[in-house]
């Protein structure tokens, strides 16, 4: 037998530690390899992190709320064969074992740490939440049997209260959110980019349908960059690498701001991308869908904008913008800005990709 840890996953490039939003299981547990231990998250998102091992829950270390480093045990299993990861990460803090957190119904609660010992008044109807939740209900002045849990558990938990009384969001996980997004711009320094605008005459309306209109947008611009090969590369390390794989960035707008999942142009992806973008409105991305873009696309039709610069982040070699749609008599148009990384393209290269565009455009919508 051996002790195997199951760890706090590395969800995106930038992500240096998450926060335990559920542990699902309980010391002497059996687990099978697959079903799902825990459920652990960033500002933006929730994952399931399932067990690769199965065996003996032997240890918690992590608990619920606590903020761990990735790579740092969730929980440590009893299973048959080597312990690939023994040793790695030390050995799990504290001699006492650490349970999981058990759900409370909505009867008096003494908080442990409270400095007055006055019980919470009974209400009318049961409402499952754990203790930290129903402490951060009361401060923020939350009536729970107005929160929806987000686990099948039907159990509240305090990442379920990020829409506080009256729609508000929380300050705090605001400015968390901000400090995230300003970490991922940063690296848009290290990509020489330019961008070019042009209006694009429609031969067809781009559906009203915000997930459908994504998919038209996108299925233009992945035959565009098909054939477009030079546009289709990263510099990486003073060399040129063909991408084997395009993933594109999708802004969507969620109650933090907005947020870009990843969603791999292969195989039948246009049926999985209403799931990925309603997921991420939701503030849950799929850890596949975190990070790896090679593009991005921007639509900012709805908001009246003519032209949207945006920069290049990471991984990501191109972009395309989509901006004011206009109706000019019986033509519409709409505003299509492309940006490039200037290593692997020039603005020749550019003003044939945006012409290209939008004949694979106008294919799609008569499609």
């Amino acid at each position: 037998m051996a002790r195997t840890a199951l760890v706090m996953p590395k969800m995106s490039m930038t992500m240096t530690e998450g926060e335990v939003v559920e542990i699902l299981v309980s010391i002497g547990d059996q687990v099978t390899a697959g079903q799902v231990v825990a459920v652990v998250g960033t500002d933006k998102t929730d994952m399931e992190v399932e067990s690769d091992h199965s065996g003996t829950v032997l240890e918690i270390p992590a608990k619920h709320a606590d903020v761990i480093e990735v790579g740092a045990p969730l929980i440590v299993l009893d299973t048959e064969g080597e312990d690939l990861l023994a040793g790695l990460f030390g050995d799990a803090p504290g001699g006492e074992a650490v349970t999981e957190e058990a759900p409370v119904a909505a009867s008096p609660v003494v908080e442990e740490v409270a400095i007055e010992q006055e019980p919470e008044p009974a209400l009318t109807s049961e409402v499952l939440a754990m203790p930290g939740a129903r402490k951060l209900a009361k401060e923020q002045g939350i009536d729970l049997a107005t929160v929806t849990a987000s686990s099948q558990t039907g159990v509240i938990k305090q990442s379920d209260l990020g829409v506080l009384a009256k729609g508000a969001v929380s300050d705090d996980k605001k400015q968390k959110a901000r400090l995230l997004t300003a970490k991922v711009v940063s690296t848009a320094l290290n990509i020489p980019q330019f961008s070019l605008t042009k209006a694009v005459e429609l031969s067809n309306p781009l559906p009203e349908n915000s997930d459908s209109r994504t998919v038209v947008l996108l299925s233009a611009w992945s035959k565009t960059l098909e054939e477009i090969q030079s546009m289709n590369q990263q510099f990486v390390d003073g060399e040129f690498h063909e991408v084997s794989e395009v993933r594109a960035a999708v802004l969507t707008q969620t109650e933090l701001g907005f947020v870009s999942p990843v969603i791999p142009l292969t195989g039948h992806w246009q049926d999985k991308a209403a799931a990925v973008l309603g997921d991420a409105r939701n503030n849950k991305i799929a850890l596949e869908n975190l990070s790896g873009a090679t593009t991005s696309l921007t639509d900012l039709s709805g908001f009246g904008i003519s032209q949207a610069n945006t920069l290049l982040f990471g991984s990501q070699s191109s972009g395309i913008n989509i901006g004011n749609i206009s109706l000019v008599g019986d033509v519409v148009t709409i505003d299509v800005t492309i940006v490039l990384d200037h290593r692997i393209a020039d603005p020749g290269d550019g003003a044939k990709a945006l012409d290209l565009f939008g004949r694979r455009l106008n294919e799609v919508l008569v499609g």
